[in-house]
């Protein structure tokens, strides 16, 4: 069943941020949302970097700097909160002497013109979760959604969602890395259908594997777009795609709670 209106990514605007939750468009672009001269200075950095890897996941092509919530879901709620400090401290290692911080610049966009309150998530007892990891694709990111109350087991706050989204921002994509988002949307019937003990999904779970819109992003975008969609990221082995990143949740009071 097609669902969106338009194949295109659109501007930034309360009444289009309203289309994308209700899976009307595929995503929303801020074009040169951070300057070119400071995402050459930070791709710069980020390719002296140590990436960690995705250990929870098999053959994964993407490595991150920051901690990842989903690796940590398992263990007790304490651990991915110590864990925070030091991510926070990377991140802040990466924009040393560069006078910006590009998480709070997405947190005002979304205060500004979604039309609702955008803090970073909160886990009662435990505090603010992190928010803003760059992750490093080199290959294919292979047909998946990202969905916390369908794929977290155990009780964290972040499941208490109606919609969940994403953003990156584009510092380097040197081996193009094409987003290919389709207009299919996950259910828990569709679920199924998930390759056993693996993140991803074979192509037949798709509606129509060519109702999808495909890009190549460029450095300073921003793409904002939902994850209970199917995506997959097309890229090779060589040179570097490296996005800072976080999910973000509607909650039930319809505000935006960010994490990673």
């Amino acid at each position: 069943m097609k669902n969106w209106i338009k194949n295109e990514f659109y501007e930034m605007s309360e009444e289009n941020f309203n289309l994308l939750l209700d899976f009307k468009i595929p995503g929303i672009i801020v074009k040169n949302f951070i300057p070119k001269d400071i995402c050459d200075q930070v791709a710069e950095r980020l390719i002296q970097s140590n990436f960690s890897n995705y250990s929870h996941l098999n053959d994964i092509p993407v490595n991150h700097i920051g901690v990842c919530h989903n690796q940590c879901v398992t263990k007790e709620k304490k651990y991915y909160f110590e864990q925070r400090e030091k991510a926070l401290e990377q991140i802040d290692n990466i924009y040393k002497d560069l006078n910006i911080n590009p998480v709070n610049e997405v947190l005002k966009l979304f205060n500004d013109k979604s039309g609702r309150k955008a803090e970073v998530f909160k886990e009662d007892g435990y505090g603010e979760y992190f928010a803003g990891a760059f992750r490093s694709f080199k290959g294919h990111g292979k047909l998946h959604i990202d969905h916390a109350p369908s794929h977290i087991a155990t009780e964290w706050d972040v499941k208490k969602i109606l919609r969940q989204l994403t953003w990156n921002i584009y510092y380097t994509v040197s081996n193009k890395g094409e987003l290919v988002v389709y207009d299919t949307i996950h259910t828990p019937e569709n679920e199924k259908m998930k390759v056993p003990n693996e993140y991803y999904f074979p192509y037949e779970v798709l509606d129509d594997v060519n109702d999808c819109l495909r890009m190549v992003p460029e450095v300073g975008d921003l793409i904002i777009f939902n994850t209970q969609n199917f995506h997959e990221v097309l890229g090779n082995p060589n040179g570097y795609r490296i996005s800072q990143t976080s999910f973000f949740g509607l909650r039930e009071d319809e505000s935006l709670g960010f994490w990673s």
